[in-house]
């Protein structure tokens, strides 16, 4: 990893330039405000500079638009956090095994050792993994008959903690969910997992792909601006 400097508005910001087997050039910025750029293994380094040039109105607009948006989740007692749209209150401490259970509104953690905020946004991580995973696969499987594909594309699913996406699909055929969307409303987890289950029909976003969207879920822009609604006030990083 490499590092470059930009300015923006006055003020040096610092790059993180990553290089991997990738074909293009990608800008990512953080919800904490770090800028990170990925590269091809080979890029030369004036085009990773140009490309950052570029992008520096987009990186100003951004920056800005993170001052207006709230803080991510704070990991420590008394927090709290969306599960399926409704809030749901942290309640932590200290014990010899670390356990986690939901009773009503609060989810209550006992810590082994130290109740760190990474110690406890773990064990919030195992949990949301442990209540996505099945729910998630009734969502997928609920919509998979909408596709009209052969039983031999149904696609696995690989749960991820992702801070840019809510999924993706893989060129394989598998489908990526964020494991952080059970947090959000039910009708965004359906607008998610019909999106990307579209994709094994239509990978790309192109004109077929709405069309594909329209006819299996007519109100998707409706569901999509709910999410969007809900990422603004729960950013995922």
């Amino acid at each position: 990893m490499t590092s470059e400097q930009i300015d923006i508005d006055g003020v040096w910001h610092p790059v993180a330039v990553r290089r991997s087997r990738r074909k293009t050039i990608g800008l990512y910025l953080s919800r904490r405000g770090e800028i990170e750029g990925r590269a091809p293994l080979r890029c030369p380094g004036p085009v990773i500079r140009s490309f950052l040039d570029s992008r520096r109105s987009w990186l100003s607009a951004s920056l800005r638009r993170l001052e207006t948006l709230p803080a991510p989740p704070e990991w420590r007692d008394g927090a709290s956090f969306p599960i399926l749209g409704e809030p749901v209150r942290l309640a932590v401490e200290s014990g010899e095994r670390g356990t986690i259970r939901r009773v009503g509104d609060c989810l209550r953690l006992t810590v082994s050792g130290a109740a760190t905020p990474e110690a406890v946004e773990g064990l919030v991580r195992e949990w949301f993994r442990r209540q996505a995973r099945p729910l998630f696969e009734q969502v997928i499987a609920d919509w998979w008959p909408r596709l009209d594909l052969p039983e031999a594309r149904y696609p696995p699913l690989k749960l991820r903690a992702m801070r840019r996406r809510w999924g993706s699909c893989a060129s394989h055929g598998g489908i990526n969910l964020n494991l952080w969307l059970l947090g959000a409303p039910g009708e965004c987890i359906d607008f998610v997992v019909a999106h990307e289950l579209c994709h094994l029909r239509e990978f790309h976003h192109g004109p077929g792909f709405y069309r594909l969207m329209d006819r299996v879920m007519p109100d998707w822009r409706a569901k999509e601006n709910r999410l969007r609604e809900h990422e603004r006030r729960f950013p995922l990083s």
